[in-house]
């Protein structure tokens, strides 16, 4: 730098503000904002939230029917520990013998365990003219699992326990609809509980894989398509037959039989 006039040295403050004016413009640096994870952006979040309500939606359409509630109805009838002999009813020396076949999710079957056989066992089993033996078989079950086949295992251990009556008289008075989910592992095993097995004897034989192959193979072999069906002293009867006819047909074996009661 010059000075008017001489070349002088620059003064401490001089030298200041040329230095000042010398050094290069400082630049300001653009803040960058930190980018927003991809699972935050508006997209994401809408497609997250559809896949979540088809989730929920499927499970609801899914979802079997309730079972219905475990506090569970009751029939008339009482059975007599002398009548009972695992799926037999009444004396082993009686002149009618009726084999009962039925399923167990059997509306028909229903009708005829909860309007005739309370009287049909109060005028015929207990006064020792009429046997019952009972046959559950498997013919309406289907899917997996399956609840006639699954019924009827569970009727099979409690007959074990000589409580087969009293299971079978709960289903039927509480049956729900047939391969709708309500004759679930639960609905079983309240009924066996109300029946009045010994509960971890129940639930170990019902655990068994041995014993559904043999009602599979007993339904095949007993020729029966339709439930109710019975047969009685080898007539057969196919659905609920009216009970005055049931008890004619009765009346007239009892008194053809060598051993009339």
């Amino acid at each position: 730098m010059t000075r008017s006039g001489a070349s002088l040295p620059l003064s401490r403050r001089e030298r200041r503000e040329l230095a000042r004016r010398e050094q290069p413009p400082k630049r300001t640096r653009a803040r960058r904002s930190n980018p927003r994870p991809a699972w935050q952006s508006p997209m994401a979040i809408v497609t997250g939230l559809a896949v979540l309500l088809g989730i929920v939606l499927v499970a609801i359409a899914t979802r079997p029917p309730t079972a219905p509630a475990l506090n569970l109805v009751s029939g008339p009838t009482t059975y007599p520990a002398d009548l009972t002999d695992g799926t037999s009813l009444g004396s082993p020396n009686t002149p009618v013998v009726i084999d009962l076949y039925a399923d167990f999710q059997c509306p028909a079957c229903q009708q005829f365990v909860t309007m005739e056989l309370p009287q049909l066992v109060t005028d015929y089993v207990k006064p020792g003219i009429v046997r019952i033996q009972a046959h559950d078989l498997d013919i309406l079950g289907r899917g997996s699992p399956d609840e006639s086949l699954e019924l009827a295992a569970g009727g099979f251990c409690a007959a074990q326990q000589d409580r087969y009556w009293q299971y079978h008289d709960l289903v039927f008075w509480n049956q729900g609809p047939e391969n709708r989910g309500v004759h679930n592992a639960a609905f079983i095993a309240a009924v066996a509980d109300q029946a009045g097995v010994d509960p971890a004897a129940w639930q170990a034989c019902f655990a068994r894989t041995d014993i559904r192959a043999p009602i599979v193979s007993a339904t095949r072999a007993s020729g029966v398509t339709a439930t109710p069906t019975l047969r009685i002293n080898g007539q057969q009867l196919v659905g609920v037959p009216a009970y005055a006819d049931l008890v004619a047909l009765i009346e007239r074996l009892a008194a053809a039989s060598p051993n009339p009661s």
